[in-house]
């Protein structure tokens, strides 16, 4: 499989009044054409910042150092240019709130059509006829009537599959799915990653899947990341990592999970401490996890 997104020792920080916040911490990664990555880790763990990365979406006072290679595009330091090259064409976005990838006073169909039309010169009759296309089939029904419809008039759950039909709609090498069904209940969120899976598989686009819940990171990916503090504490396939996890982090993951315990009395929470940066042997992790091994 061809290599299409190559990151190489990245670091983000965000300079703020209390000091430097070390969003992401050296971070190296490879995501390849059909390939499925889950990058997995809590709150404020550096996953969402990782994912908003890969498409120049980190603003000030973000700093950005390192290399994200998009086939053969440098994203850090890109031009607007260049990044209105990779955004959509060749990395597609599907955010965690629908609602902050839609115009709450325009019809779905008429920013799928705009979407179409501006992006891949489409005639307004080719985008619409793609629009109604795409609606089906994220398994919208009746897309003709729903067409016209304006996001407030959907479900969360549908909401979603009209995101992802904007974003697969400009046929993408590379998807990243940040956190997308987090917000749905579980009936909702098993058909959402189904659907992923299905345009995946039709497509052959690479997934970059950011969640912070292992049981949707083992139904959607091969491969799982898993990030602490900034940094990719353990990386490998899918299986392996739950039946063979190596850092005491991933481990304390695992065994926190309500999938994996037979009541409540069996989870164990992970150990609560306060994290500082620290450029120590262990790092930041190390405050937390009660052993630290080399990563």
């Amino acid at each position: 499989m061809k290599d299409l997104l190559k990151i190489a020792n990245l670091e983000i920080d965000f300079e703020t009044r209390l000091g430097t916040v070390k969003a992401v911490r050296g971070v190296s990664l490879t995501v390849n054409a059909g390939d499925s990555v889950a990058v997995v880790g809590a709150s404020g763990s550096g996953k969402t910042v990782l994912g908003r990365s890969m498409l120049g979406l980190v603003d000030e006072p973000g700093v950005v150092r390192g290399s994200i290679d998009f086939d053969g595009i440098e994203v850090v330091g890109a031009s607007e240019a260049e990044l209105t090259r990779v955004r959509g064409l060749g990395i597609g976005m599907v955010f965690q709130d629908a609602l902050d990838g839609l115009n709450p006073v325009f019809s779905i169909g008429s920013q799928l059509s705009e979407t179409l039309s501006v992006r891949l010169n489409m005639s307004r009759q080719e985008a619409r006829t793609e629009a109604l296309r795409l609606i089906a089939q994220v398994g919208i029904q009746n897309p003709e009537e729903r067409f016209n419809n304006f996001p407030h008039q959907f479900s969360g759950g549908m909401r979603q599959r009209i995101c992802i039909a904007m974003a697969i709609g400009l046929k993408p090498k590379i998807l990243i799915a940040d956190e997308p069904t987090t917000a749905l209940d579980v009936t909702v969120q098993a058909g959402i990653l189904r659907l992923i899976k299905k345009l995946q598989g039709e497509t052959g686009m690479g997934l970059v899947f950011v969640t912070h819940d292992l049981a949707v990171a083992r139904l959607i990916s091969r491969r799982i990341v898993v990030m602490y503090a900034g940094k990719i504490v353990e990386e490998g396939l899918t299986e392996d990592i739950f039946q063979r996890p190596q850092h005491p982090y991933t481990r304390a993951l695992l065994a926190a999970h309500p999938g994996r315990a037979r009541s409540w009395r069996d989870l164990e929470p992970i150990p609560e401490a306060f994290v500082t940066d620290s450029s120590e042997s262990g790092g930041a992790e190390a405050a937390h996890i009660p052993v630290s091994i080399p990563t």
